[in-house]
């Protein structure tokens, strides 16, 4: 499997000049902003020798001629088979709409929180690129744990699943929606979510790919859509690029990690709380499982640093380029959620895209 087509990060300056509209107010001139942030990267991947974008041109060729939508900010609710009304919010950008529609990020709160400006700063890298952000909520602040539908139980997977069935087929606020680029995250508790959605027949092949902090992943007993001991090629054959970010002092979300680490990481020693990646990289000839040749450990691509704390960065590309997309951003001494990494986040997500439907 190729790997997409990935954008360089646009430096800090053009990122502020393509936002400078946006933060003072000044919406009357989308048009220029989204332009400004697409001549930022045009040359940045010029210099690079990027190729073109495996799915396409992320404004396309017709970018002077499609209308403009306005900013668009507000909620709706969808219902469950249980009757359950579960809400949603949606932010919509004043940025251009890509040629064949607008890319999505769902992103999904904690526990005790809820999805109302829920994700507010990924808009400063989500709206150049012309993408809805939507910040569901978990019943009763939460979310169930479950890939299927257990009975009695909040139905939180059916209403993500029946939200993304709803933002394809119908778009939102008068703008479609890309099947291409749709992304998933979300932190602590509705971290989650993206390992349960995974699974679940009706989501595992929807995403282009999906960001866990601070997540894990077990099964309830009944939960027939959920596998969480083995390798299954039923349940972990979706090949969708994941990025884990947790930190070496968590203990919210247990097992908690031991005091050591390897370095370079040993998946097969300090997998524990990063366990569920193996299961999709495994299954798609990522991972061995064994490590006899050494291939399971993490390859060290970056370092930098988050506060006082040390942050890394390690894929699985030892096993060949394509397994690039299964990465660790590991911060040594970080608590529960990784905060700040909005741009790196980002800029993961955004590098994937599926294969169009001729």
């Amino acid at each position: 499997m190729s790997r997409p087509w990935r954008p360089a990060a646009l430096p800090s300056h053009a990122l502020q000049t393509s936002l400078r509209g946006s933060r003072t107010g000044i919406v009357q001139h989308p048009r220029r902003i989204a332009k400004r942030a697409l001549t930022a990267a045009v040359a940045l991947l010029a210099v690079a020798g990027v190729a073109q974008a495996a799915c396409d041109d992320l404004f396309g060729a017709d970018f002077d001629a499609m209308p403009r939508s306005n900013v668009a900010n507000g909620s709706a609710f969808l219902q469950t088979s249980d009757g359950s009304s579960h809400t949603y919010y949606y932010h919509v950008p004043t940025t251009a709409r890509p040629l064949h529609g607008r890319p999505l990020l769902l992103w999904l709160h904690g526990d005790g929180g809820n999805g109302a400006g829920m994700a507010s700063a990924f808009h400063a890298y989500t709206d150049p690129a012309g993408a809805v952000v939507v910040t569901p909520n978990g019943t009763n602040q939460t979310w169930t744990h479950a890939a299927a539908d257990l009975p009695g139980q909040p139905q939180d997977a059916q209403f993500l699943s029946r939200l993304i069935d709803e933002l394809l087929a119908n778009g939102i606020a008068g703008e479609r929606i890309d099947a291409a680029r749709v992304y998933l995250g979300g932190e602590s508790r509705g971290a989650y979510m993206p390992y349960f959605l995974l699974q679940r027949p009706s989501t595992k092949q929807r995403f282009a790919a999906v960001a866990v902090n601070a997540g894990l992943l077990y099964c309830q007993s009944g939960d027939i859509d959920c596998e969480a001991d083995g390798y299954d090629a039923q349940h972990h054959d979706a090949p969708t690029p994941i990025l884990h970010l947790h930190g070496t002092n968590d203990t919210a979300v247990a097992p908690p990690p031991t005091p050591a680490f390897n370095a370079p990481v040993n998946w097969s020693i300090d997998w524990r709380v990063f366990n569920p990646m193996k299961f999709w990289a495994h299954q798609n000839g990522c991972f061995d499982g064994d490590n006899a040749n050494g291939l399971d450990d993490g390859v060290l691509v970056e370092t930098w640093t988050i506060g006082a704390n040390t942050a890394r960065r390690y894929d699985l590309s030892a096993h060949g380029a394509a397994c690039a997309r299964y990465q660790l951003i590991l911060v040594t001494n970080g608590g529960h959620v990784i905060q700040g990494q909005q741009q790196r986040i980002w800029n993961f997500l955004a590098g994937e895209c599926k294969p169009r439907v001729p």
